[in-house]
């Protein structure tokens, strides 16, 4: 697989330490994918210092590539901020490769997890637009398919939640189809957002995908809290 594009990971993160600290010491020990083809960029909402440096610290220490990195209060009036502190990050990471994994600050990777099938999956097939890591959640509804010998679940247009926040690896044609994050309103209804831009799609626009291997609980487990951004 010489043939492996560059791999932008985006992590999206706001005072919480202990867990981003383990977000990205468990990605770059278990993540299977060229090293050498991966830059990080970190987006923050505006963490104290503190905070902003240990992560950076960690990727040095990780010997990672760092594509760039911010931490900012986009709005000081007190309104939602980490939507325009996500856009910019996801947007630096398109720059930097057309796959971005978009991870937030809570998720730990505990198992090692071999990803090249899955670019290349978005690599070759034009109509998948993101492969979500995502926990298996009762009542959605799915289509098997399958590609170069893996099995996936097509997430269909008629439940909610066929898009979800988790660790997710995602396209620019995903993005350039369904648009940016929303700006105006907390994480929790970014994510509704972006799951209403992909149902309510008449275009049959890229589809989101999940392997069907991985964990039912997903491939990155979740072990932070809730923090106003």
């Amino acid at each position: 697989m010489s043939d492996l594009p560059r791999l932008a990971i985006v992590l999206v993160t706001y005072k919480r330490t202990r867990e981003a600290l383990a977000t990205i010491s468990s990605t770059c020990q278990n993540l299977g994918y060229p090293q050498e083809n991966i830059g990080w960029y970190v987006a923050d909402d505006g963490s104290p210092a503190e905070h902003h440096d240990a992560l950076l610290k960690e990727l040095e220490e990780q010997n990672m590539y760092l594509i760039g990195h911010h931490n900012d209060r986009f709005r000081e009036d007190g309104s939602f901020n980490c939507g325009k502190g996500w856009n910019k990050g996801l947007g630096m990471g398109h720059q930097y490769s057309d796959f971005v994994l978009f991870l937030e600050d809570d998720w730990v990777l505990e198992s090692p997890l071999d990803i090249k099938p899955y670019v290349k999956l978005l690599q070759e097939n034009e109509k998948v637009g993101i492969v979500n890591f995502r926990i298996l959640s009762v009542g959605a509804d799915v289509h098997t398919v399958g590609a170069n010998g893996t099995m996936y679940l097509k997430y269909l247009r008629t439940t909610q939640y066929a898009y979800s926040g988790n660790p997710l690896i995602r396209h620019a044609r995903f993005t350039k189809h369904y648009g940016w994050f929303a700006e105006d309103r907390n994480p929790g209804l970014i994510e509704l957002q972006q799951d209403n831009m992909y149902r309510l799609d008449v275009k049959d626009g890229p589809e989101i995908w999940r392997p069907v291997t991985i964990d039912p609980w997903g491939g990155w487990h979740h072990i932070g809290e809730k923090v106003w951004r």
